[in-house]
C-alpha cells in the first residue's frame, strides 16, 4: 500500500471489531465517496485510475470492482464520463475554444476529445454547442442505505473458513469487465471446459469440484479465468493447462441456491455491490473463486459456492 498520514488514513479506513468472527473491517461506502471526491477534485488534472485506486488506499483491481458494483460504472468509465459532462457544461457556459476545453479535461490531442465526445454525444463539441439542452453526467451520490436486500441475496448462506494453500491444474482464458464482456466470456469458457471434458484430464484431483479462479486483474479490468480442479501436486501438467497455488487464507464461503449463469452472475454482483459494502469486511490481496461440486447438479436444490479472501 502507498504510505499515507495517519489522520488521513484514519480518516478514510474505518476499522471496527466484528461481534462474531472479528476480522478486519472497512467502510467501503466512505471509500468510495471518498474516491469519488478525488476524482471531482481532479478532473482537470492529469488523474489515471491507478491515482484513484492509490487514493482509495485499496488493492487497484478490487478497488475497482467494489467501486463499479455499487456506482455502477468503472473508474475508467466514471472519470471520462465526468469530465465529457463539466466539458459539456464548459461549451453551453463559456466561449472557450474547443482545444482549450479539451486540453483542459486532460485530452492530449482535439481529436481524441472529438472521438470521446462523438461517442457519448453523438456529435461534434461545436454542433452540441449549438443544442438546446446538456444532458449531464451528474456526480454519483453514495448513501449507505443504498442497497437493498434482494431475494438473491437474502438466500445466501455465508461462513467463514480458513484453507490452507491450494494446488490447482486448469486451463485459462483471458476477459474483462469493460461492456460487460465477462458475463458472456465465462459461461462460453465453462462450456468448453464441460464439453471438451477438461477434468478428466487433470491427474491428481482431490475430489469432484471444478472451480473457477479470477487473477491477474489490470488497470483496464481485463482478468484471467482459470477453469481447472484443485489436485494434490503440480508434478505434471497436461499440455495446454497452467498450474496456479492459491496461498493459505481466510475466506467468506458464499453458499448460493442455484446453477443457472444468472443464479451465479447475480450472488457475485450482490456480494461485491451489497453485502461486501455493508458488513465492512477487508478483503485480502489474494484470489477469489467459485467452486461447483457434486451439490451443483442437484435434481432440486442444486447450489454453488463463492469463495472471497478476507484478512
Amino acid at each position: 500500500m502507498p504510505s499515507c498520514t495517519a489522520a488521513r488514513r484514519k480518516r478514510v479506513l474505518h476499522f471496527v471489531a466484528a461481534r462474531d468472527l472479528n476480522p478486519r473491517m472497512i467502510d467501503y461506502y466512505a471509500t468510495i465517496r471518498d474516491a469519488i471526491d478525488f476524482i471531482e477534485r481532479h478532473l482537470t488534472d492529469p488523474i489515471s485510475v491507478e491515482d484513484v485506486s492509490r487514493h482509495a488506499f485499496a488493492s487497484r483491481w478490487y478497488f475497482q470492482r467494489i467501486f463499479r458494483f455499487v456506482t455502477g460504472y468503472s473508474v475508467y468509465t466514471y472519470l471520462r464520463n465526468r469530465r465529457l459532462a463539466e466539458a459539456g457544461n464548459d461549451l453551453f457556459l463559456t466561449k472557450a475554444k474547443v482545444i482549450d476545453i479539451a486540453l483542459k479535461y486532460q485530452y492530449a490531442t482535439p481529436e481524441s476529445f472529438l472521438r470521446a465526445f462523438r461517442k457519448e454525444y453523438g456529435m461534434n463539441p461545436a454542433d452540441y454547442r449549438r443544442t438546446s439542452e446538456h444532458r449531464l453526467f451528474e456526480r454519483i451520490e453514495i448513501a449507505s442505505d443504498r442497497f437493498a436486500q434482494t431475494d438473491t441475496g437474502t438466500r445466501i448462506r455465508h461462513r467463514q473458513v480458513t484453507r490452507n494453500e491450494i494446488l490447482v491444474i486448469g486451463v485459462r482464458n483471458r476477459t474483462t469487465m469493460q461492456k460487460k464482456q465477462n458475463e458472456t466470456d465465462i459461461p462460453l469458457f465453462w462450456q468448453s471446459f464441460m464439453n471438451e471434458n477438461i477434468a478428466a484430464k487433470i491427474p491428481g484431483k482431490t475430489g469432484d469440484a471444478a472451480m473457477g479462479i479470477y487473477c491477474n486483474w489490470d488497470f483496464d479490468e481485463n482478468f484471467d479465468v482459470l477453469t481447472g480442479c484443485e489436485v494434490s501436486s503440480l508434478a505434471t501438467i497436461p499440455e495446454g493447462m497452467i498450474s496456479y497455488r492459491l496461498p493459505p487464507a481466510k475466506y467468506i464461503a458464499f453458499t448460493v441456491p442455484g446453477n443457472t449463469n444468472e443464479d451465479i452472475l447475480a450472488a457475485w454482483k450482490f456480494i461485491y455491490g451489497v453485502w461486501m459494502p455493508n458488513t465492512g469486511y477487508e478483503r485480502d490481496f489474494t484470489d477469489d473463486f467459485d467452486m461447483f461440486d457434486g451439490r451443483f447438479q442437484h435434481p432440486t436444490k442444486p447450489e454453488s459456492e463463492i469463495y472471497i479472501p478476507i484478512r
